[in-house]
């Protein structure tokens, strides 16, 4: 039974190049885990096949994502990363970031897949939504 205050995986994805280091990684996580609401717990990370993840505990995914995002506030990162939740291993993958991005969110992803830390891949995501439809958070696409 999940702990009251952390009911959602938040996963805060890089490319697998973005980090230049191990030491790179831990820094940004101390500085990330030092950003975040006290609601907030984060977890660790972890180096996947194509994809590094900063995995943060949560009962307010969306205002852990605003909290995020006010840490990096640049424009240039913001374009390096994906972020998305769930409530538990079997639920679906909600994509926060980027905005209506409907591209499937996994850990990691295999040589077969598309790299979606590519700007091709990045043009699937619509620029509008529609009329009804919230923004905020979109359904990941299965694998």
């Amino acid at each position: 039974m999940p702990r009251l205050g952390s009911n959602y995986l938040l996963v805060i994805q890089f490319s697998d190049r973005y980090f230049r280091d191990a030491a790179e990684i831990a820094a940004f996580e101390d500085r990330l885990a030092a950003s975040l609401p006290r609601t907030c717990k984060v977890e660790g990370h972890g180096v996947e096949k194509r994809a590094t993840n900063f995995f943060v505990r949560t009962s307010s995914p969306l205002a852990a994502h605003r909290a995020f995002r006010k840490y990096i506030g640049t424009r240039a990162v913001e374009r390096k990363v994906r972020v998305a939740f769930r409530l538990s291993d079997s639920s679906p993958w909600m994509n926060v970031w980027p905005f209506r991005d409907t591209r499937a969110f996994a850990l990691s992803y295999d040589d077969d897949v598309e790299d979606p830390f590519e700007a091709a891949s990045k043009r699937a995501i619509p620029k509008r939504s529609k009329r009804g439809v919230s923004k905020l958070v979109t359904r990941a696409r299965a694998k």
